[in-house]
């Protein structure tokens, strides 16, 4: 018989797909397996499921992308009443056979955690004694994983964090198995279902807002999203005097470079963060100095940024060939020693080589 450690498999914390793309909703494992290609390809949705899926979630991110940079409050409202349009449209949009199976890759996708979801301990009727040596478990685990996440922020070797991860998520389901009894076992395999290769998760893609066009650019002529349909686009916001965003100025001009004949525009957004950055011709001196040669969108009322709802200088967007954001930097590209340079140009390079479809 398969065990707990088998069929549970875990999905290790935000850094793990880190900048994959930006979801920005708390990491809410059920917002983001609607974003997962290869989730929609397991429910074996129908032509007219998939361009009804596909239309609706649509709609639904360029309405959740305005409340990344909302307060904390406003944010969780937000997506709170989303989440709950989206529920009742899977209602009515997938099958029973569909949707549950959906609910099985997400408690995969929560891991060890679901196991105390009222769904699930209703129909493992735990003993007393074993919620609470589960929550005990649980509680190691979390300790352990806010450790890891702590080390990784302060920027520790991804590779020895991941171990360490595994480890720490090995031991805790070796102690689950150990608790639990053989049925109990047996119902959990039943509610997870088939096996589901979670390697597959970590491509994820969001519908990008169109650019706000404030008629004012640098280095030519208006430009919109719309109109690089076909192209990859990577889209940067910063501000002229920003030390982290000049840092990654020798970035941008590399791959203009590098990108120059192929099917890849990079644009600018300035949004100003301090007064001396609302003049427009110190962003153009600034811009000329640096000889960044792209257009550049000045967003002197952040109407872009609220747009995006964008939080950050500098914020890196890369967004595919039919305008989905499939990969997200923020901050310094090369920050405390990790290669975001190398992370995104790697994601441009994937995603020229796809095909339209």
């Amino acid at each position: 018989m398969r065990t707990v450690f088998a069929i549970l498999t875990f999905v290790a914390f935000g850094w793990t797909t880190a900048n994959a793309a930006d979801s920005s909703s708390g990491d809410d494992p059920y917002w983001i397996l609607l974003h997962e290609q290869a989730v929609i390809e397991e429910l074996n949705l129908d032509d007219a499921q998939r361009k009804a899926f596909q239309e609706f979630m649509d709609g639904i991110d360029l309405r959740f992308f305005p409340l990344r940079n909302k307060s904390r409050e406003d944010a969780l409202a937000g997506y709170a009443a989303l989440k709950a349009e989206i529920e009742s449209q899977l209602e009515t949009l997938l099958t029973p056979q569909q949707h549950e199976r959906f609910n099985q890759i997400l408690l995969r996708r929560i891991g060890t955690p679901s196991l105390l979801r009222d769904d699930v301990a209703s129909r493992m009727r735990y003993t007393d004694q074993q919620r609470k040596r589960l929550q005990g478990i649980l509680d190691d685990l979390q300790t352990k994983t806010s450790a890891i996440e702590k080390d990784w922020n302060k920027g520790g070797f991804r590779e020895a964090l991941e171990q360490r991860f595994r480890d720490a998520a090995s031991d805790a389901e070796k102690q689950i198995h150990a608790m639990l009894r053989p049925e109990q076992e047996k119902i959990l395999i039943k509610i997870l279902g088939p096996e589901f290769d979670m390697t597959q998760l970590g491509h994820l893609s969001f519908k990008a807002p169109e650019l706000v066009n404030t008629s004012e650019w640098l280095n030519g002529s208006p430009v919109s999203l719309e109109q690089h349909r076909g192209k990859v686009v990577v889209i940067h916001f910063y501000a002229c005097g920003c030390i982290n965003c000049i840092h990654n100025f020798p970035w941008y001009r590399e791959w203009t470079e590098r990108f120059r004949d192929k099917d890849v525009a990079i644009i600018g957004i300035h949004t100003p963060e301090v007064d001396s950055e609302r003049r427009v011709e110190n962003v153009r001196r600034s811009a000329a100095e640096e000889k960044l040669m792209f257009p550049i969108l000045i967003d002197g009322k952040n109407e872009n940024w609220n747009a995006w709802g964008n939080s950050m200088w500098p914020s890196v967007y890369v967004i595919d060939k039919q305008g989905y954001l499939r990969h997200f930097w923020a901050g310094e590209l090369k920050w405390n020693g990790r290669d975001g340079e190398k992370f995104m140009r790697d994601g441009i390079e994937e995603l020229l080589a796809e095909p339209l479809p």
